[in-house]
């Protein structure tokens, strides 16, 4: 799966607590369908994310749904941490869906605590449900401490751009005026054009550049602040 670490917004910080109720009445209300979908995989990485209070943590957590009846017929996708009673439940109205050929992926990035604290360790649970109420799980473990490396920054000058960064990868990231991702390549050890990295078209309509750099053996990364292009 490529990486869908600097996709979409921040989703709305929400506590566990009512979530896990909602959850519940979603399952009694089950009915019977057909198979019940089922999650091959689930993909997570555990982000550095800056702001004017100081740089918090943030969980991207994709999960590989099979369904028989259609990957369409998932109503909702829980990220859910059971011992901090913390979680998310997403829908179609703000979940990230990734086709990576037949296989499709759906889940969150930029999910962080109401607080900003760093996410809790261990067992994390991903949960797909049907329109019918059936459900698929899966767990994932989030361990470690998050590494000392300083997030990688960068320096644009008449559209050069000049990237520092420590970490064993890093990407160039382009945003356009609303927001959206317009282009994501490898950053460049020194110094580039934003022509010559994201191509004539993307840079036109980059507004904002940024980094990410990432350590794939940690599966966690830090993303720099973004710059204006003019």
């Amino acid at each position: 799966m490529r990486s869908p670490a600097a996709r979409g917004a921040c989703l709305p910080l929400l506590s566990c607590l009512p979530l896990l109720s909602c959850l519940a009445a979603a399952l009694a209300a089950a009915s019977c369908g057909g198979k019940p979908p089922s999650i091959a995989a689930v993909e997570w990485r555990l982000e550095s994310r800056p702001a004017d209070e100081g740089a918090y943590e943030s969980l991207s957590a994709f999960a590989w749904i099979k369904a028989e009846d259609g990957i369409e017929n998932i109503d909702e996708v829980w990220v859910l941490h059971d011992e901090s009673a913390l979680g998310w439940r997403l829908t179609d109205a703000d979940w990230i869906k990734s086709q990576e050929g037949p296989d499709a992926w759906i889940g969150g990035s930029a999910l962080a605590s109401p607080d900003f604290r760093p996410l809790p360790r261990g067992t994390w649970r991903m949960i797909a449900l049907d329109a019918s109420g059936q459900r698929a799980e899966r767990e994932f473990s989030l361990l470690g401490s998050f590494p000392s490396l300083p997030a990688p920054s960068l320096k644009l000058s008449s559209g050069m751009l000049t990237v520092s960064s420590s970490w064993p990868e890093t990407l160039a990231l382009a945003f356009d005026a609303t927001g959206a991702q317009a282009g994501s390549v490898a950053a460049p050890s020194g110094g580039a054009r934003l022509e010559d990295l994201f191509g004539t078209d993307a840079a036109a309509r980059a507004s904002e550049v940024a980094l990410y750099g990432y350590d794939p053996s940690l599966r966690m990364g830090a993303f720099s602040r973004r710059v204006p292009t003019r």
